[in-house]
């Protein structure tokens, strides 16, 4: 309630029942009572609404939810989901969702940015990037989703993006994702790679982004086969 205090300027009573009317609103079981635990007294699940409640208690225009569902089992996972969800519209606030968890921004998001070594490398509506991704890191981290489809069920391994992520402090010469793309050509390490206008709501920073999706248009095909691909071609 510290900080309800010092934002909102309330007396120390007026702050406690803000504090314990939030834990409410985030579907904390009994909030009166729980508002007096100390964190080791209760679940993830419920330390994880406690935070939630806590970041709307001054009522913000925009809540930042750095990785909401990190160490949580799967059902909790879902409900918090839904609470953010539900809170957004009865709030009326724009979220911020940072996440590495694909199925959660197809699930959360209406809107998606992905990065790759600090930079924006893609943003689109989700429909886009999942269904239309026109940069080659967005097109690797969607191969490498798990998919319970008969093609996907016969893959005995999934699918990795090849090489390793660069040295944020030694960055290579124009486009970032260069040594590790399947079409990268001459052109990608000439100078910084701008983003570019796919379509009035979609962007990539890729300038071989209208053949992101091409067989025939990889150059370095080796670095998009599956690993199942790759470990039995070692085997023989």
């Amino acid at each position: 309630a510290e900080a309800i205090q010092l934002h909102e300027h309330l007396s120390r009573s007026q702050a406690w029942a803000r504090a314990v009317e939030m834990m409410a609103r985030v579907q904390m079981p009994d909030a009166g009572r729980r508002a007096k635990d100390y964190p080791h007294q209760l679940s993830g699940g419920l330390r994880q609404r406690v935070m939630i409640a806590m970041a709307l208690s001054c009522h913000p225009k925009l809540l930042i939810a750095d990785e909401p569902t990190t160490a949580l089992d799967v059902t909790i996972q879902a409900e918090i989901l839904e609470l953010l969800r539900k809170l957004r519209e009865d709030f009326a606030l724009s979220m911020l969702l940072i996440t590495h968890d694909l199925g959660v921004v197809a699930e959360t998001a209406d809107r998606v940015a992905v990065m790759y070594a600090g930079r924006i490398v893609e943003e689109a509506p989700v429909r886009d990037i999942f269904h239309n991704p026109r940069h080659p890191y967005t097109e690797g981290l969607l191969r490498s989703v798990p998919r319970l489809t008969e093609e996907g069920l016969k893959q005995r391994r999934l699918e990795t993006i090849e090489g390793t992520v660069p040295n944020l402090l030694h960055l290579p010469r124009g486009c970032k994702f260069a040594p590790r793309c399947a079409y990268v050509i001459d052109e990608c390490a000439l100078a910084e790679i701008p983003l570019f206008e796919v379509s009035e709501e979609h962007c990539a920073r890729c300038i071989r982004y209208d053949r992101v999706g091409h067989e025939s248009a990889k150059t370095h095909p080796e670095r998009s086969r599956s690993t199942q691909t790759r470990a039995g071609a070692g085997m023989q």
